[in-house]
């Protein structure tokens, strides 16, 4: 069993969940900022794939026997990978059993019957990056998937999900500018390709980006909360829960992955770029990112090592407690009032608690409404001055 400072850093005896960066696309669409690498040649997904599998294996053996709470493959677009590599890596995530829930992002010009087998055996989950369905919408995201290839890969979701029960999210960028009807593309989406969790997103303009230089007019502040707004409003009509600042969800169909994030649980990240909160036995938190750098990645392999190329920081119990309560007030599970006070030793005061607009003290979690969800970062300030 490898011994070493990344490993040790995490209490494997709490819920644990993984994320796995795939660093690879088809081509950068003109709005990413994630780290991702166009082209996909080949010898580096493999020497990729190579040491990511042992990395996971290697976790596994800390695991006790148990598979993660959830597991979460993402990018990039995963699709890139092909059917072999990307059923290694699902496979070593599985060595302990099928997480009880299974994400795969994939770009829907990348997913086709191929990966089927991998959604009845390993898979629960689709996240699909479909943005739009607005020709003049894609061009201008600079998106690798036209229209055609657009409604291709939705049709083969929907395919997944009536074969293998697959649950489908689909992610859409909104406030693209007074030249686009946000709600006539949730509206056909949601009527012509049903799903059970949406993802929508208003546009940054993220530096070093080509949107970024283009510098395009978008909606002001004021113009976004109008147009998210009415989203939400149509959303929630058809029975969809607005149950963090940019998700919705039928009941019951949460991404409990990403409601881990929000609930600042455990969670270990592998491949370049990828970040892990440990939890440590004596109650530390510590982060931990790899290098974004697929060259790094495969070159450490090549020298035989795992778990190299690191960044690492030690949370104070302040920076701790600052996460956590900016996670938990951006979703609606809440924030956990009663570990936040086993973490700093102060209990808020229940005055503040009832004075913040938008938030309500349930069960021991505050809990925001809509409205919270928009001020969610002003809320945690407020608790913030109180540790």
């Amino acid at each position: 069993m490898v011994q070493c400072a990344f490993l040790d850093s995490f209490d494997f005896s709490k819920e644990t969940s993984i994320y796995i960066h795939v660093p690879f696309c088809l081509s950068k669409c003109a709005y990413c900022a994630f780290y991702s690498l166009s082209g996909c040649r080949q010898t580096e997904m493999d020497a990729y794939t190579d040491r990511l599998v042992n990395e996971i294996l290697e976790v596994n053996r800390h695991m006790d026997g148990r598979p993660y709470c959830t597991a979460f493959i993402g990018g990039g677009n995963p699709g890139c990978l092909g059917q072999e590599r990307l059923s290694r890596i699902a496979d070593a995530v599985c060595e302990n059993g099928r997480p009880a829930e299974f994400s795969t992002e994939m770009n829907p010009e990348s997913l086709n019957g191929e990966f089927f087998p991998l959604f009845e055996s390993h898979f629960t989950r689709l996240s699909m990056g479909v943005q739009s369905l607005d020709p003049k919408a894609l061009e201008f995201l600079g998106r690798n998937s036209d229209l055609a290839s657009t409604l291709r890969g939705l049709e083969l979701s929907q395919k997944l999900h009536v074969r293998y029960g697959t649950d489908l999210s689909y992610d859409l960028i909104t406030c693209l500018g007074s030249w686009h009807d946000e709600l006539s593309d949730v509206r056909k989406i949601v009527n012509e390709y049903p799903s059970d969790h949406l993802s929508v997103y208003a546009l940054t303009l993220e530096e070093n980006t080509p949107l970024y230089r283009r510098n395009p007019v978008l909606p002001d502040a004021d113009g976004q909360y109008s147009i998210l707004n009415g989203i939400w409003d149509y959303l929630e009509s058809l029975g969809f829960e607005h149950y963090e600042v940019s998700n919705f969800a039928r009941p019951g169909k949460r991404c409990a992955h990403n409601c881990r994030y929000w609930a600042y649980e455990q969670y270990i990240g592998l491949g370049p770029a990828a970040a892990s909160t440990a939890f440590g036995k004596d109650g530390k938190v510590t982060r931990h990112v790899f290098r974004p750098s697929v060259k790094d990645y495969v070159d450490g392999y090549a020298r035989g090592e795992l778990f190299s190329g690191l960044e690492s920081e030690a949370l104070t119990d302040r920076e701790a407690a600052e996460e956590q309560i900016l996670m938990g007030l951006r979703y609606k599970g809440g924030l956990d009032l009663k570990r936040l006070s086993e973490r700093t030793h102060k209990v808020i005061d229940s005055r503040i608690i009832a004075a913040i607009e938008g938030f309500e003290a349930r069960d021991g979690f505050l809990v925001p409404d809509d409205s919270g969800l928009m001020t969610a970062d002003a809320a945690a300030s407020l608790i913030v001055d109180e540790l």
